[in-house]
């Protein structure tokens, strides 16, 4: 019992604990709002936005995302709103939970991706939504999981 709370305890003080990833500036990313145009991400975007933000995952070979829609813009850098389950360093399964993250683009395409905030467990995802939200984003609307259904589908099974 002593040891499965001192894991706890250790996990949990982790929660927080990820690495640094400096490819994408996090300043003058431009304010969004609730209308504006978005797109789904192509494979080969998605493949590098899993790359950087699951680069600070403990496991990130065994990161789960929901993708949600991504702002068109002209901007170099921009904010990607999106769900994240992911894997302690044990092996237990979090829970998906809503990321933020900055994204580099040039000519319209995703370039890098560099992990912003995550919140800290499923139930407390106010700080994360919030600053989607300021930007016209929502990780919660008409995703697509790894497998390809939109939240749509999903819930009409």
């Amino acid at each position: 019992m002593k040891k499965f709370v001192a894991l706890t305890i250790v996990a949990l003080s982790c929660t927080g604990c990820l690495r640094e990833n400096p490819l994408v500036p996090a300043t003058a990313i431009p304010a969004r709002y609730a209308d504006v145009e978005t797109r789904t991400l192509t494979e080969s975007e998605k493949a590098i936005v899993r790359q950087g933000v699951a680069a600070t995952l403990p496991n990130p070979a065994f990161a789960e995302f929901r993708w949600a829609k991504f702002p068109k813009s002209p901007a170099e850098v921009e904010y990607y709103c999106g769900q994240l389950n992911a894997q302690t360093q044990s092996g237990a399964w979090v829970g998906f939970r809503p990321f933020i993250a900055a994204i580099e683009t040039r000519d319209g395409q995703v370039r890098q991706a560099r992990l912003i905030e995550i919140s800290r467990d499923r139930i407390d995802v106010g700080s994360v939504l919030a600053q989607c939200q300021q930007h016209g984003l929502n990780p919660f609307t008409a995703f697509e999981s790894e497998r390809g259904l939109t939240a749509e589908a999903q819930r009409g099974r």
